[in-house]
Order: structure tokens, then C-alpha cells, then sequence
């Protein structure tokens, strides 16, 4: 099965390029220190992006915002600058239909392993990018 054999190494390579100049971008922005447990869990969400984890990249986002959260605000549910409601709604949607499947609606399916990873990447990378939004909001200059 291709989706549990280690990609590619210039496969490999481009994602951690992609997740590393992320990091660097959101970085710059001078942002206050993060959670360190969110910190601690990029390491992982890094390592299953590069692998191609894609719904492990989408739970581990959203537990990284909800530290984050928490980090900011003392609860999970705060909102925080740099990550719209609108986006936050759709990543815990996506997180909880990942996590809690109902009966005969599986949000993910073998199917989609085969055919659709294309698809899921691109939920992947969206989640990553949200991920570093709420670590490094942007610094409002006054």
C-alpha cells in the first residue's frame, strides 16, 4: 500500500521546505511566545505532514490552536487573531468528523486514501497554515 511506504525523499524534502518556510514566515512576525505544548506538537504535525499523515495533520492543527488557546486565553474556544471564526469552524468541523465518524457516513474513507489524497492534502495544508496563524498572529504595529 503506497500510503503507509515513506514517500519519496524529494517528495519528502518539498514538504518539509514547504512546512520549514512557513515556520520561518510566521516566525518573523515577533509575536508573543507560544504554548510551549502547542511548540511540542508542531514537531509532531511536521513530521505527519512530511509523511503524509493528512488526518493526523488535521487533528494535531486543531489540538495545537485549542493549546494555543488556552495558552492566550485560559480556554479553548477563544478567538485569536490571525485565525478567522469562519476558518476555526471549518478545521474542528473537519477535526470532529475525523474523530467522532457517524454511522455510515464516514468522512474519510478507504476510497479516499486511494483516490483523493490530493484532496485531503489540500485540507492538510490549509490546517497547517491555521496552525502557524495561531502561534504567530500578526503584531499590531502601535
Amino acid at each position: 500500500m503506497d500510503q503507509t511506504e515513506h514517500p519519496d525523499l524529494d517528495l519528502w524534502q518539498a514538504r518539509q521546505d514547504w512546512f520549514e518556510s512557513l515556520d520561518r514566515d510566521y516566525s518573523r512576525r515577533g509575536a508573543p511566545a507560544p504554548s510551549e505544548q502547542a511548540c511540542a506538537l508542531m514537531v509532531d504535525l511536521q513530521a505527519v505532514f512530511c509523511v503524509g499523515a493528512w488526518a493526523a495533520v488535521i487533528v494535531l492543527a486543531a489540538a495545537i490552536i485549542e493549546c494555543q488557546s488556552r495558552h492566550v486565553a485560559g480556554r479553548p474556544d477563544c478567538q485569536l487573531p490571525g485565525v478567522s471564526t469562519k476558518d476555526r469552524k471549518w478545521l474542528y468541523h473537519l477535526r470532529n468528523q475525523l474523530v467522532h465518524e457517524r454511522q455510515g457516513e464516514p468522512i474519510l474513507t478507504m476510497k479516499d486514501q486511494w483516490m483523493h489524497r490530493p484532496d485531503w492534502e489540500q485540507r492538510a495544508r490549509r490546517a497547517v497554515e491555521m496552525a502557524f496563524q495561531s502561534l504567530h498572529p500578526p503584531v499590531d504595529p502601535a
